[in-house]
């Protein structure tokens, strides 16, 4: 097979990272909520593998080629996935 790489790769796996985190705090906000609950501190946070089918992940572009297929040419799909713990606030 043919394997593809960047040498921004680095980078934008910390975009992703980051985006990860914040979709993780939106939801777990979400939930609190329904819950009657506050959110608290972050008391866990593990990084998982985004390349096991059970990880949900956060996608970002490395150097972008035409079109908007992940497996465009020019394209490289570099993702994070992560699971995050909060402390409930009562």
């Amino acid at each position: 097979g043919v394997d593809y790489d960047t040498s921004r790769t680095r980078e934008v796996r910390g975009d992703a990272r980051r985006e990860a985190i914040a979709a993780a705090e939106a939801k777990a906000r979400l939930y609190a909520e329904a819950a009657g609950v506050g959110l608290g501190p972050v008391v866990h946070i593990e990084d998982l593998n985004p390349d096991q089918p059970a990880a949900l992940a956060y996608r970002g572009a490395a150097d972008a080629g035409a079109g908007g297929s992940d497996f465009a040419p020019g394209r490289i799909t570099v993702a994070a996935s992560v699971v995050v713990g909060y402390q409930i606030a009562h």
